[in-house]
């Protein structure tokens, strides 16, 4: 008996140790992090008057790699910015496919790696735009590409670093009366460039 429990411990061991992440980024690691972004904003969406908005977001995601370096995930994103009389706000989620580079496969330590990664996206939103006396909803449709850096600080956590672009569409469920607002289907794009802490799972 206590031959066989031996057998079963070695066994154990030695499966674990085949499907064990030799890094990061390996198959089967996870992340889990988040990303303050800061956005440029133009086209007739983001236009109020002559003027352009800009807007701070928080994006927590999460990724599974199903290959070495290949990513698939989701990203949530919370925005909201304030501009005089107008209040926007916006909750959304959806895929993200990315891929991290190894530029070091012989590299023996996480910590002080750096993976460049370049990400494409969909997004789905809800949005809420308040102006004055009048509220209306909306929903947002967004698709895009991000390109950074992810600096590891230790073995499993790293400092993320990226810019990225935002194609947007509006719908609302219906007019303002205010012509310089939205009232009806209109695009603006979205330049952001961010920061922000994650954590893998390998």
């Amino acid at each position: 008996m206590k031959k066989l429990l031996l057998l079963a411990f070695v066994l154990v061991a030695f499966v674990g140790s085949t499907l064990a992440q030799e890094y990061p980024i390996d198959k089967a690691s996870m992340i889990i992090g988040g990303t303050a972004m800061f956005a440029n904003m133009s086209g007739d969406l983001y236009e109020i008057g002559d003027e352009s908005l800009s807007l701070i977001s928080i994006t927590p995601s999460f990724g599974f790699f199903v290959a070495p370096g290949l990513l698939i995930g989701a990203d949530f994103t919370y925005s909201s910015l304030s501009m005089g009389e107008v209040d926007m706000s916006a909750f959304g989620i959806g895929p993200v496919v990315g891929y991290y580079f190894n530029l070091n496969p012989t590299r023996t330590e996480a910590k002080g790696a750096v993976y460049p990664y370049v990400k494409g996206f969909f997004q789905y939103a809800s949005m809420s735009i308040e102006y004055e006396d009048e509220s209306v909803d909306a929903t947002m449709t967004s698709f895009g590409g991000r390109g950074g850096f992810v600096f590891m600080l230790s073995n499993a956590v790293a400092l993320d670093i990226g810019v990225q672009f935002n194609s947007d569409s509006y719908e609302p469920d219906e007019a303002f009366e205010d012509p310089d607002l939205p009232s009806e289907s209109v695009d603006g794009t979205r330049l952001q460039v961010g920061a922000g802490i994650i954590a893998f799972l390998w």
